[in-house]
């Protein structure tokens, strides 16, 4: 993981983190208040995003990483290139449930990018998946 401030990164990157800043404020979190807003960066360059959508028995909220992963499956893309997740107060990288989606569509590139940013874009922090995930779950587990 390496600390960097807003200025230190690509003018690609930025991007992200803006987009990221500002779905966030279209979160839908009225129990738990914790918002978060994500944006990717496609292997065609396209950045698609989204936000955490909460529900009263939490175990159907849907994460704003794979609310972004989602929208990129959409448009028929199937590559992150790198990933931006703003959350609140402090920086911090996906959960554990998203890090298994993230793997799924960083096609086995354990050096993709994770960009974890707080609200107010003062905390920076980038990660390698392979970093936060080092034991990731793949098809060859599902060897019979």
């Amino acid at each position: 993981m390496k600390k960097v401030r807003f200025c230190d990164l690509s003018p690609l990157y930025q991007k992200l983190v803006i987009d990221a800043c500002n779905v966030r404020e279209n979160a839908y979190a009225p129990y738990s208040h914790y918002k978060v807003g994500a944006a990717l960066l496609s292997e065609k360059g396209n950045i698609y995003s989204g936000c955490n959508v909460e529900t009263v028995t939490y175990s159907q909220t849907t994460h704003a990483e794979r609310v972004a992963i989602n929208n990129m499956v959409t448009h028929g893309e199937r590559k992150i290139v790198a990933l931006c997740c703003v959350s609140g107060e402090k920086a911090s990288p996906p959960c554990a449930e998203c890090r298994q989606v993230i793997w799924e569509f960083c096609c086995d590139n354990s050096h993709t990018e994770i960009i974890g940013v707080n609200s107010d874009k003062s905390q920076i922090e980038i990660y390698e998946i392979g970093e936060i995930y080092p034991l990731p779950f793949g098809p060859e587990e599902l060897i019979f």
